[in-house]
């Protein structure tokens, strides 16, 4: 029962009471108006009345200090609920700045990390068009190989040899689509494929001659070095350079014509005096194939010795001071050995060669004066 309901309810009561009490009264007094006790009705009214407003004073003194004491209740509670909230909205106070500085600072990170992601990404974009600028700058086809034997890059040289654009070849096999097959047209094993071994393998792998074939369908002369390609010691790929030798063995064919259909023996030699090439008339004449000289010392198989058999040394040899003083030398009367151990009379002029003002070796050009005794 509320305090409200409870007060009402009294004071409801005390009325009904001193209704009752007055109605009683008068009926009382009116029997007996003539008695010698008769106590006037305004009196009795009066003390129920006075009675009625103590009654009543009581209650609302009573209520007045129930409410108090509640308000007080109220108050401090207010206060300790203001308090509570005080100090809420101070520690939120502090933890909405904490983490206002925490996000200032986790964005400025964020920005400096986004923006050297950008400075990366920019300088990594420079510095792959720098590196494809250098491969576009090259003389020799480069191709780029994963692991898979696909095609990653290719600079501008290579797709004018091999006729495909770079998007057409990157993504796809480089052995499918331009080392698919021999000279005479049989299938190249995948297997055997030099340029696959380097990256299968982790060695270089170099052909002196060998074949590619263009998107047109034909095929050209080409030399290859195809070398492993390291990420933190791990092979990742294969990098293939190389380049169309179709017009140099086509010179060096005609080289070859011309040496051979010249009468007078022709050798070359390397800087350590050793035959780098011979031509028909020399082999003729020394009894020696090609292919038995070759990488072999001139001096030590054809010029070894004197005609009375001593020991010719070679450092007094004209032709193996050409390799060494870069002056031309010239011999009148000679001779060579053959490779059955007779000798004959030769002149010859030794020739130093000069590449890029190196000396490389030298050319040696003879004749067989037993001929025109």
């Amino acid at each position: 029962m509320t305090t409200k309901f409870r007060f009402s309810l009294l004071l409801s009561l005390a009325f009904i009471s001193v209704a009752v009490i007055l109605y009683v009264l008068d009926l009382k007094i009116t029997a007996n108006a003539n008695s010698i006790s008769y106590i006037p009705y305004e009196s009795w009214s009066l003390v129920t009345l006075s009675s009625l407003y103590g009654f009543t004073l009581f209650l609302f003194i009573g209520a007045s200090n129930s409410y108090k004491k509640r308000l007080l209740q109220l108050e401090e509670k207010l206060n300790s609920t203001t308090e509570a909230l005080n100090y809420v909205q101070s520690s939120l106070d502090a933890a909405v700045e904490k983490k206002t500085f925490e996000m200032s600072v986790i964005n400025g990170s964020l920005n400096r990390e986004i923006a050297e992601r950008i400075q990366a990404e920019a300088e990594g974009i420079k510095l792959r068009k720098r590196l494809q600028a250098i491969l576009n700058s090259a003389g020799d086809g480069i191709v780029g190989l994963d692991i898979q034997g696909k095609v990653t890059f290719v600079n501008q040289k290579a797709t004018e040899l091999l006729g495909w654009s770079a998007e057409e070849l990157i993504g796809n096999p480089h052995h499918s689509m331009v080392h698919h097959s021999h000279q005479d047209g049989t299938d190249f094993p995948v297997q055997d494929c030099p340029i696959l071994k380097a990256y299968k393998e982790g060695q270089d792998y170099s052909e002196s001659d060998d074949i590619f074939w263009k998107k047109s369908g034909q095929n050209f002369s080409v030399e290859y070095t195809s070398t492993p390609l390291l990420d933190e010691n791990k092979v990742t790929g294969a990098v293939v350079v190389f380049k169309d030798i179709g017009k140099t063995k086509k010179l060096k064919k005609q080289l070859e014509l011309i040496l051979n259909s010249a009468g007078e023996g022709i050798f070359g030699l390397d800087i350590d005096g050793n035959v780098t090439f011979m031509n028909k008339a020399a082999s003729i004449m020394l009894g020696w194939e090609q292919a038995e000289l070759i990488g072999r010392s001139h001096h030590d198989l054809v010029h070894h010795s004197h005609s009375d058999g001593t020991h010719y040394k070679d450092k007094d040899c004209p032709i193996h001071m050409a390799c060494q003083d870069g002056e031309v030398h010239f011999k009148s009367d000679d001779i060579f050995w053959a490779k059955d151990g007779s000798s004959f009379t030769v002149e010859y002029t030794s020739t130093p060669i000069i590449e890029s003002n190196k000396l490389t070796g030298a050319v040696v050009v003879f004749r067989d004066l037993t001929t025109f005794s």
